[in-house]
């Protein structure tokens, strides 16, 4: 019998299960290095992503108050961590500037006019829809939300096979790091830049 605490006897039962049904049916580790990344409203920019990640993410705790322990339960919000990536910067620096120009277009440093001016890309209207005009060839503002994307991360196999996805809904870029330049380089060394997101959830998927 089983010493009782918390209202609990159950046993440990380890050994009791058949082992073999408990091995990984993938004995492959996934490569860092394998990788996609889909950008709707920076295309050039997609090029040349060198580093992503898929975010962290926390579940929150509550805490029941007892006479004895403080003990914790399983609480209801997620808290998700940052989503950055890493692009090599191009000869001219066009995929740069459509970062920063983006970021500009959002936080308009100078003048009201600046806020969102740019168009997107994907001529796609977040609230539904599209907001392109073919025999024009051109696009019209919906709302705030046209300054918002979806980017999809996409984790392959050693063999290129899509093996899973991870979506980031809502996301628009918050930072934009330094870009280092040195002429006591020794070495070939390309210019790098290192951007921030900020999202509303992400979610994984398997292929």
């Amino acid at each position: 019998m089983a010493t009782v605490y918390g209202g609990s006897d159950s046993e440990v039962t380890t050994g009791a299960v058949d082992a073999t049904h408990r091995q990984p049916t993938v004995f492959d580790y996934s490569q860092s290095n394998q990788f996609k990344v889909f950008f709707p409203i920076f295309p050039i920019t997609e090029w040349f992503v060198v580093r992503a990640n898929i975010p962290s993410v926390q579940l929150g705790v509550a805490d029941q108050y007892t006479p004895f322990v403080q003990v914790q339960v399983a609480g209801d919000h997620l808290t998700y961590g940052d989503f950055s990536i890493t692009f090599i910067v191009d000869e001219n620096l066009k995929n740069y500037m459509e970062m920063y120009n983006w970021v500009k277009n959002i936080g308009f440093p100078f003048s009201h006019d600046q806020f969102n001016t740019l168009p997107r890309p994907d001529y796609q209207d977040k609230s539904g829809g599209t907001n392109y005009d073919a025999e024009s060839d051109t696009y019209s503002k919906a709302n705030d939300r046209d300054l918002y994307t979806d980017i999809v991360l996409q984790i392959m196999t050693a063999k290129n096979n899509l093996i899973a996805t991870c979506e980031i809904y809502e996301a628009f870029p918050i930072t934009i790091g330094a870009i280092e330049y040195s002429q006591q380089e020794t070495d070939m060394t390309y210019a790098t830049c290192e951007v921030g997101f900020a999202y509303t959830w992400f979610d994984v998927k398997a292929a």
